[in-house]
């Protein structure tokens, strides 16, 4: 049954993608991971790209500048003195006949592409046209698409009730480690008051010369209580987060990186395995 329903929404994705001009695979992207970023030629709207509709072979380019159109030289979308007619050949498309007889997609980690964190790519959305290496101007007619603005939404993920957000942590970056209290399943653990949660954290980092790896914990399990840091602040909708750049949270020396984050949510009073989560989550942290 769980095998129809994954072909079933598969196939409606694809239905839904045929009558647009500009999306991105897959529907709901980790931008720190690959990403397809498509455009059927053939839907543009702009009379600017006549000329590519009726030249099928291409090749194009990606135009884009947003999140950042700021990025290192050999990103940038064009060179010279005149850049919008000699688009950068690092972003040049391929051609994806399986879609369509002129549909076109860009590959890229959005986050290392854009050199911008995660949540900015999911804030600010992906912005781009689609172009010949030659797009005109400069007193000749543009020849180009429209402009896609697509809003990028996180994955919809099955996370447990111990989650990181971004979900995948960057150790110099802001993080938020959330217990998701209302959906506890465990019945001495649910409805507590604020004040009551605290976080035991394990944090295992490796050296980047040896590949030597060690763990930072810090506080023992019996003793989180003592450490303010360590005590969870309880948000509105009833989960509660603890907010933390990780090198600085851990104290994680030069020359070594983050690996990854366990953690354990535990009341304040501590009695008996009931007064704890019974998931010990292991978050991975990303490279950067």
């Amino acid at each position: 049954m769980k095998k129809i329903i994954f072909i079933i929404l598969n196939i409606c994705f694809y239905l839904s993608t045929m009558g647009q001009a500009a999306w991105v695979e897959p529907e709901n992207p980790d931008v720190t991971k690959t990403v397809r970023i498509y455009c059927n030629v053939a839907k543009a709207t702009s009379a600017s790209a006549d000329v590519m509709k009726s030249n099928p072979d291409g090749p194009f380019y990606i135009w884009t500048w947003n999140p950042n159109e700021a990025r290192v030289d050999s990103l940038l979308n064009g060179s010279g003195d005149k850049p919008w007619k000699n688009s950068n050949e690092t972003l040049r498309m391929t051609k994806d006949p399986d879609k369509g007889a002129n549909v076109w997609y860009y590959e890229m980690v959005p986050v290392s592409f854009y050199g911008v964190d995660a949540n900015t790519v999911y804030a600010k959305g992906i912005s781009f046209l689609v172009k010949p290496k030659d797009g005109g101007g400069y007193g000749d007619p543009d020849s180009k698409t429209e402009d896609f603005n697509l809003p990028i939404t996180p994955p919809k993920l099955n996370r447990g009730i111990v989650y990181a957000v971004p979900g995948t942590i960057f150790e110099n970056e802001i993080t938020s480690l959330v217990y998701d209290n209302p959906q506890e399943p465990k019945t001495t653990m649910q409805n507590l008051p604020d004040g009551e949660a605290y976080m035991h954290i394990i944090a295992t980092i490796e050296d980047t010369t040896t590949q030597v790896r060690s763990s930072i914990e810090p506080a023992k399990f019996f003793k989180v209580q003592e450490n303010p840091k360590l005590q969870m602040k309880k948000m509105t909708d009833g989960r509660f987060k603890i907010t933390m750049i990780p090198r600085r949270f851990f104290n994680i020396p030069n020359g070594s990186r983050l690996v990854d984050i366990e953690a354990t949510v535990r009341k304040k009073t501590y009695n008996s395995s009931d007064d704890q989560t019974n998931e010990k989550n292991k978050l991975k942290a990303g490279c950067q």
